[in-house]
C-alpha cells in the first residue's frame, strides 16, 4: 500500500479551479464593439436598419434577409403562385411592391412570419408567408385587418 501525501489531489483541485476561472473570464468577455441587440433570422431590428445605407424597406429586406422574398411552399394546381404578403402596422397592404414605398426612417422593426403563422395571425392568402412592418407610428395605410 502506498501513502499519498495529498500533493496530487491538491494539484488536481488547483488545476480545475484555474480552468474554471479562465473559462468564466472568457465567457464574460465581449466579442465585438457593437452594443446593438441581436435578432433572429425572422426579424430585422431598428439597430440593423440604422447600419444599412438603403432608403426603403424593400432594399433593406433584399440586403439583410433576401430569403423572405422567396415563397416557400411548392406550387400546386390550387396554389399556382404562392404569395408573400405585406402587413404594415397591423393593416394588410398587398404585395411586395408596397415595401418599396416605405422609407426606412419610418420603420421600427420588420418581421417575417412563415405561411402557417401568417395564416393563423392574419387569415388566408399568405401561402408564401408575410413580411410584417412595424413603423414608428406615422404610416397608417390600407384597409383594417379583418379578424
Amino acid at each position: 500500500m502506498t501513502k499519498s501525501n495529498g500533493l496530487g489531489s491538491r494539484a488536481t483541485v488547483f488545476a480545475l479551479a484555474a480552468i474554471l476561472a479562465l473559462g468564466g473570464a472568457t465567457a464574460c468577455a465581449t466579442t465585438g464593439e457593437s452594443s446593438a441587440p441581436t435578432s433572429g433570422r425572422n426579424e430585422i431590428t431598428r439597430a440593423q436598419l440604422d447600419e444599412t445605407m438603403v432608403d426603403h424597406v424593400m432594399d433593406a429586406v433584399r440586403l439583410l434577409r433576401p430569403q423572405w422574398l422567396r415563397a416557400r411552399p411548392m406550387r400546386t394546381p390550387g396554389n399556382p403562385e404562392p404569395v408573400v404578403g405585406v402587413v404594415v402596422d397591423g393593416r394588410v397592404q398587398g404585395t411586395l411592391e408596397d415595401l418599396a414605398q416605405i422609407p426606412i426612417s419610418e420603420v421600427e422593426r420588420i418581421q417575417f412570419f412563415n405561411a402557417a403563422d401568417a395564416t393563423i395571425r392574419f387569415g388566408t392568402g399568405y401561402s408564401g408567408g408575410a413580411i410584417v412592418v412595424t413603423t414608428r407610428g406615422r404610416l397608417r395605410r390600407g384597409p383594417p385587418l379583418t379578424p
